[in-house]
């Protein structure tokens, strides 16, 4: 009987030994995997898929049996857990370091950090906000929109939604600005801002009615809010100075004209083309058959000051997208109106014709120029 205990408790301390030896080589495994696979630290399921595969090979050696199974689900489970713990702590040191290099305004020192950070908790919307600020400060438009986006995937916030509206605008994406602002008005958080960035962005697409609503909203929700009163006083003026612009020419008129100047701004030609374009024919159009005599004379006369000044900008731009012919036309129905330059008028039309080399019509504008002396 003796004996039979003697080998016993003998045996169960082989077994001890055995397992304490493949915990401690399991563990091992699991360490050398991480330390050598740091990048997968990043990457809960491939750190998982590594350190299982390990345990699993180190307990088929060690101890062949179908329980090296379970010692590799095991040791993926727990290095997953271990993972999901020591990544956001990482994360956080990062994004501290990095937001005292914000406060500083270093903002390339500050991206930095927050990269490593993302690396270790990438879906993370505070920390998306961040880099998407720090990048907006640096003008690269482009990665600051995809964090901001990113951060609106786990937090509706309405301060990522007006920056976001804000990068939009400073690519010239006038219709995505516009839905942004929107999205950020809806949160129903700051909700003065956001009715004072729909109102500026109304402004600059020429919908001034729509501005002034937007801004008058903004003061009704914060009363001492002074962007929106100063911005809603200078949209009582232009609906002031081009109120006769609408009545005559309409108010798709001034979204195209007010949109094709702020394209030029944002030097975005090929959108402030295709507005000019629109412009200039619904001038042609429109005042082709006008004159001295004709019934809407009377009313025209008191504002050809104004309607010049559009056919001005109207044609110089055109010019300077290289359309000449289609600034040409503008700029013969101009001399429509009289207008008291009408000497260096025609003088200009010749030099554009001779552009596109028509001498013989530039030959004409410069007779008439001299027949006005």
């Amino acid at each position: 009987m003796a004996k039979y205990y003697k080998e016993r408790i003998k045996k169960e301390k082989s077994v001890l030994v055995s397992r304490i030896v493949h915990g401690v080589v399991a563990c091992f495994v699991v360490g050398v995997v991480i330390v050598l696979l740091r990048q997968l630290i990043t990457s809960i399921p491939l750190a998982m898929l590594f350190t299982g595969a390990g345990a699993f090979f180190v307990s088929l050696f060690v101890r062949p049996s179908y329980k090296a199974v379970w010692h590799s689900l095991i040791c993926a489970g727990c290095s997953g857990l271990f993972l999901l713990n020591l990544c956001p702590f990482v994360a956080n040191v990062y994004l501290f370091e990095g937001y005292k290099a914000a406060v500083a305004k270093r903002w390339d020192i500050a991206v930095k950090y927050y990269q490593k950070a993302l690396r270790y908790d990438s879906h993370d919307g505070e920390l998306n906000f961040y880099t998407g600020f720090a990048y907006m400060k640096l003008k690269n438009y482009t990665e600051a929109a995809h964090h901001f986006k990113k951060s609106l995937e786990t937090k509706l916030d309405p301060s990522a939604f007006n920056n976001l509206g804000n990068i939009y605008l400073e690519l010239g994406e006038l219709e995505k600005a516009e839905k942004a602002y929107k999205n950020a008005l809806y949160t129903q958080v700051s909700r003065a801002y956001s009715l004072n960035n729909l109102g500026a962005i109304y402004q600059k697409m020429g919908y001034l009615d729509e501005s002034y609503k937007m801004f008058k909203e903004a003061l009704e929700a914060s009363p001492k809010y002074e962007v929106a009163r100063k911005n809603l006083r200078v949209v009582e003026n232009l609906r002031k100075r081009y109120a006769y612009i609408r009545e005559r020419y309409g108010k798709e008129f001034l979204h195209y004209f007010f949109t094709a100047e702020t394209y030029l701004y944002y030097k975005r030609a090929d959108k402030a083309k295709e507005f000019l374009i629109k412009a200039a024919d619904v001038l042609v159009k429109k005042d082709k058959n006008v004159a001295p005599g004709h019934p809407d004379w009377g009313k025209i006369l008191p504002h050809v000051g104004v309607i010049s000044q559009i056919y001005s900008a109207v044609g110089a731009n055109l010019v300077k997208l290289g359309q000449i012919q289609k600034a040409i036309s503008v700029y013969e129905t101009a001399l429509n109106f009289r207008p008291k330059n009408i000497k260096q008028l025609y003088e200009y039309i010749a030099s554009l014709y001779m552009k596109i080399g028509d001498k013989e019509k530039a030959q004409k504008m410069l007779e008439k120029a001299k027949s006005l002396q």
